[in-house]
């Protein structure tokens, strides 16, 4: 059985993971012509303790954010429709309420792969997300083995 894609959510950051992630995220999107949506979280200290959070917590205002603007012209430059999101709170929360909210099909987004110690410290956004949501996710890692090849066409390609 296969599943098309009408909406696809990638939660993007300022790391190199996550451009990889936008670009297998463009890439799926354009084989189904799906909808893109781009988000960014910016994180709260402390945020993840505090109970009763329970809706997309949006930035007022037309915030902007460059990760968000870079992501929007790889959507434009491969032709796929997209919108921006920017929220604040805690990361995987935020993500799982706005992948209900908007009713997506999948979730995209990099993955670093901290070791040991890091990970403890800093936490992994992408596995705390699987605990929070029921949505379909895939974790792009930092270096994908094959690049999205209509995405790669167009010139843009992270620099490692």
């Amino acid at each position: 059985m296969t599943r098309i894609l009408k909406k696809i959510l990638i939660a993007v950051d300022d790391t190199p993971a996550s451009l990889t992630a936008v670009e297998q995220g463009l890439a799926l999107a354009a084989d189904d012509d799906a909808e893109v949506v781009f988000l960014h979280v910016v994180p709260v200290a402390g945020e993840k303790l505090v109970p009763g959070h329970e809706r997309a917590e949006r930035v007022p205002g037309r915030a902007r954010k460059k990760i968000l603007v870079t992501a929007a012209r790889m959507a434009e430059s491969v032709d796929v429709a997209f919108t921006t999101e920017l929220l604040v709170g805690y990361p995987p929360a935020q993500i799982a309420l706005l992948a209900e909210e908007l009713d997506v099909d999948l979730v995209v987004m990099g993955s670093r792969h901290m070791s040991g110690i890091k990970r403890f410290l800093l936490g992994s956004t992408s596995r705390a997300l699987l605990g929070e949501t029921t949505r379909p996710v895939l974790v792009v890692p930092e270096i994908a083995l094959e690049p999205a090849p209509d995405v790669r066409t167009n010139g843009f390609r992270a620099v490692r």
